[in-house]
C-alpha cells in the first residue's frame, strides 16, 4: 500500500487498531447483552409477579391455563419473598398476598438499576466506538496525506527529470550550433586552390 512505509501513518494505523480491537471494546458489548437480558428478565417477572398479585386478589380460577401459566412461572421468584405478609381472605376465593406486591417491586427496582447500569455501558462503549472511529479517520487522513506527499515528490522528480533533459537538448543543441558556426568561418578564412598570391616569373629581354 501506498503510504504504508510512513513512520506516521504505522503509528496511527497502530492506535486505530488498538482501539478495534481492545478487549474493553469486547468486554463492554458483551456486559451490555448480559445487562440487557438480566434487566429484559426482571421486567418480565416484576410484571408476573404483578399479575399474579391482581389474579389472586380478583379470585381468578387457578384452573384455568393462562393462571396456571402465571402462577407456575412466578413459583420460582416468589420463594425468597413467601410467608413476608400473611395472606388475607377478602371474601370468596379472592385472596390478598401482599407478598406478591412486594416481589414485584423489588423486582421492578431492580429492573430499574439494571436499566441504569445498562444505559451506563452503552454510553461507555459508544464513547470507545467513536475513539476507535476518529483513530480510523485520522490513520486514513495520515495515509492520504502521505499518498498525496509521495505523488507530489514523484511529480517533482519527473519535473526535475523533464527539466534536465531540456537542458542537455538545448546544450546539445547549441554545440552543434556552434560547431557549424565555427566550419564556416574556417571555410571563409581558407584561401581558394590556385590562389597562392605569387606572380608569375616574366622572360628575360
Amino acid at each position: 500500500m501506498i503510504g504504508a512505509d510512513d513512520p506516521t501513518v504505522q503509528e496511527y494505523e497502530r492506535r486505530a487498531e488498538e482501539y478495534e480491537h481492545s478487549p474493553l471494546l469486547v468486554l463492554l458489548k458483551v456486559a451490555r447483552v448480559v445487562v440487557w437480558a438480566v434487566y429484559a428478565f426482571a421486567l418480565v417477572t416484576g410484571a408476573l409477579l404483578t399479575t399474579a398479585f391482581l389474579l389472586h386478589l380478583t379470585g381468578a380460577n387457578p384452573e384455568a391455563s393462562f393462571v396456571e401459566w402465571v402462577y407456575r412461572s412466578t413459583e420460582r421468584a416468589m420463594r425468597p419473598f413467601r410467608g413476608i405478609f400473611p395472606t388475607q381472605d377478602v371474601g370468596g376465593a379472592s385472596v390478598l398476598d401482599f407478598s406478591y406486591l412486594v416481589a414485584a417491586i423489588v423486582y421492578f427496582v431492580i429492573a430499574l438499576l439494571v436499566d441504569g447500569l445498562h444505559r451506563w455501558l452503552t454510553g461507555k462503549l459508544r464513547r470507545q466506538q467513536r475513539e476507535a472511529g476518529r483513530a480510523r479517520a485520522q490513520a486514513d487522513m495520515a495515509a492520504q496525506r502521505a499518498v498525496e506527499r509521495q505523488q507530489a515528490d514523484e511529480r517533482s522528480a519527473q519535473q526535475a527529470a523533464a527539466r534536465e533533459y531540456a537542458a542537455h537538448q538545448a546544450a546539445a543543441q547549441q554545440y552543434a550550433i556552434s560547431r557549424v558556426a565555427a566550419q564556416e568561418v574556417l571555410a571563409q578564412q581558407r584561401p581558394p586552390v590556385g590562389a597562392e598570391g605569387v606572380e608569375p616569373p616574366t622572360s628575360a629581354s
